[in-house]
């Protein structure tokens, strides 16, 4: 007979087919080494896991190359091609029609550039250049252009039009894209950055 206050344990005698039964851990006694082993494997897994979810991640959202500077990339109707990126500090260039947004002087630590914009209509139906359409991409989040010119316009088959566009960006080098319709993206290189 047992005490009142007792529990009585059934424990399954050690017969060899079930031995994790039979392996008695009580608080502050070591853990076995399969239970050791087992917890590792665990972690190891759920780690593996996250790293394959984040490649997955990585992979899906990846951003489409940029097209180097001067060479060209598709837009529809035609042809794009950024010629020049030109600091306007440097060549003292000025708008021919009033520029509101340009009068004063850029931010501390920014610089203006000058994106000159040549497209070719290669499609019989002509080229429409929109300048809505178009980006900087490259700064935690796209940029719009301070002044363009022409703002619309559309070409005829065998035509083209060269685009004005004004940016301001920061001193540093750092990779700028032009994003344009249907997912063309410019390269600005990285020749007309102010500062290392």
């Amino acid at each position: 007979m047992t005490p009142a206050n007792g529990t009585l344990r059934l424990v399954r005698p050690d017969d060899g087919e079930h031995p994790e039964t039979t392996q008695q851990t009580r608080p502050g006694t070591k853990r076995s080494l399969v239970q050791r082993r087992r917890t590792i494997l665990i972690v190891l897994a759920i780690a593996w896991l996250v790293m394959a979810a984040l490649a997955v991640v990585l992979l899906l959202t990846g951003t489409k190359p940029s097209t180097p500077l001067g060479e060209t990339a598709a837009v529809p109707g035609g042809l794009a091609r950024i010629s020049a990126v030109i600091p306007l500090e440097s060549d003292g260039w000025v708008p021919p029609r009033s520029a509101d947004r340009l009068a004063g002087p850029a931010q501390p630590g920014a610089h203006r550039v000058r994106i000159l914009l040549e497209l070719t209509t290669t499609d019989a139906v002509g080229l429409t250049f929109d300048a809505a359409d178009y980006s900087l991409s490259g700064l935690g989040s796209r940029a719009t252009a301070l002044w363009v010119d022409p703002g619309r316009q559309v070409a005829p088959a065998g035509a083209s039009v060269l685009a004005t566009l004004i940016f301001e960006i920061p001193n540093q080098a750092i990779a700028l894209v032009l994003d344009g319709p249907q997912g063309a993206r410019l390269s600005l290189g990285t020749a007309h950055h102010t500062a290392p």
